[in-house]
Parts: C-alpha cells; structure tokens; sequence
C-alpha cells in the first residue's frame, strides 16, 4: 500500500463524546514519522535504510508505530457519559464514569489527555521497579542469548506516553529515570541483536522470540541485506571461477595446437 494511505489511516479519529463537559474535538493525529527512529528511544536504528518487500526500515517502523497506537491503554476519565464515544472508525468502549478506570486504544487516550478530560495510567511495565527487573534479567549471564518477554510495541507505547501524553507532568525525576533505564534496556537488547547478526554464518538459527516490532523491523532489514551481500558475493566468486576455468581451457588447446602443428 503506499505510504500515502498508512499516513491518512494513522489520523487519530476525531471523536465527539455525548458527554457532560467540554467536548472531544477532531485533531490531526500525530503522524507516523520515521523521525522517531532517528532519536530518543529509537536511536539504534538511525541509518537503516535496507528494503525489505519494497519497504525500507523507516517504512516499516512507521507501521509498528501506527499499530502500537492501537493498543488499549488505561485512563481516568475527568467527565461522565452514558453513550459510547462516537469516532469515524467506530465507537469506543463505554460509558464513561468520572474516576472510573476504562481502557481505550492509544491514540484516543493521547487525544483525551491533551484536552484534559482524562489522566493516562502508565503500564505495570512502565514503572520504574519493573523497568529495573526487565534490565536487571537482560543482563544477567544465563540470558546473554535470550530476549526476555516485552510488549510488543514497547518502545513506540513509551516514546508516545513520554513525548506525547501529561503522564509524567509534574514529575521530571521519574521521567529522567525512565528514559534512562529504557535506553540501557534497548541498548543490551540492541547488542544481542548485534551479536546475532554476526553468527548468522555460523549457527543454523538465531531466536527471536520475545523481540519487539520495531526491533524485529530493524533485524530483518539489516538481516536480508546481509544475506544479500553474501549471495552476491558468491555469484562474483562463481563467475571469477568461470572465467579462470575457461581461461586455462582456452590456454591448454592453444598448447595442443602448437604441439599438433610443430609434429606435422
């Protein structure tokens, strides 16, 4: 599909709440910019630019983003409706109580957020105690070949609460901490990733269980690029091969002829 139509699907559907209290009003959503790979969390993946079924590695992380949006999160929501949220792709899940916890996808919550009918919970997998124990189990020796079990869309779901949403206004120390600890997960990660890469050539597999979108989008550009470096490679082999067989060929009948005619 061209990216064209990802990026008119990754709107976040203006919604208009029957709600008591200021309404939901229609807003561009954020777009799905390859910029967020090129820093912050995603830095590991600046310079990939390896295609992979016509897409290059930037495209591909622009469609993990645009589906990391999708997944439902938990708010607080500031007003109180006995009617689902009318938006263009559908209706949210309701209704709504003031103080009542409810989950909606992502991008309905960053919208809510901005216009203050609603405070984001952050993911158990967020806070600062689990985000220690997942760095902590990535570093340990006995997982030096393993990847421990992450959400799959963690490193867009993180970026957008900490760039996007109000979920750590008021609180720079714990946000200063989360990034922190998120960049030393994705860099041990990164550098498993890494390792694998260079023993492509010697193990029959590498496992990639428990990788996450983007990191898997990453791999498997830089991945298949790799594979065909080795493939051309080995076809320029085979043809320098060639062209010696044929050269010693064409030398040793030439050797024949002078012999055959110096006899007669």
């Amino acid at each position: 599909q061209p990216r064209a139509a990802v990026r008119s699907r990754a709107r976040p559907h203006g919604c208009q709440p029957r709600a008591r209290g200021p309404s939901v009003a229609s807003t561009p959503a954020a777009r799905c910019s390859p910029s967020c790979a090129r820093g912050g969390a995603m830095s590991f993946c600046a310079g990939a630019a390896m295609r992979v079924n016509t897409k290059d590695t930037a495209a591909l992380l622009s469609d993990d983003k645009f589906l990391a949006f999708e997944e439902e999160v938990e708010i607080i929501p500031k007003f109180t409706s006995d009617d689902r949220v009318e938006c263009i792709k559908g209706k949210l899940k309701g209704p709504f109580r003031a103080h009542a916890p409810v989950k909606v996808p992502l991008w309905a919550a960053l919208q809510l957020d901005r216009l203050s009918l609603c405070s984001i919970e952050l993911p158990y997998w967020l806070l600062e105690e689990e985000l220690k124990r997942l760095r902590d189990d990535e570093k340990d020796k006995q997982n030096a070949d393993v990847f421990m079990p992450v959400p799959e869309h963690y490193i867009e779901i993180a970026f957008a609460l900490l760039t996007q949403s109000k979920a750590y206004a008021g609180d720079a120390r714990r946000k200063s901490v989360t990034v922190l600890l998120l960049r030393e997960i994705i860099e041990i990660r990164r550098k498993k990733i890494s390792k694998g890469q260079k023993e492509l050539d010697v193990n029959e597999y590498f496992d990639v269980t428990n990788m996450s979108a983007a990191e898997l989008s990453c791999f498997r550009g830089r991945s298949l690029r790799t594979l065909d470096i080795y493939l051309d490679l080995l076809q320029a082999r085979r043809v320098t091969e060639k062209e010696a067989d044929e050269e010693v060929e064409g030398t040793t009948q030439q050797d024949l002829g002078e012999d055959s005619s110096s006899r007669l």
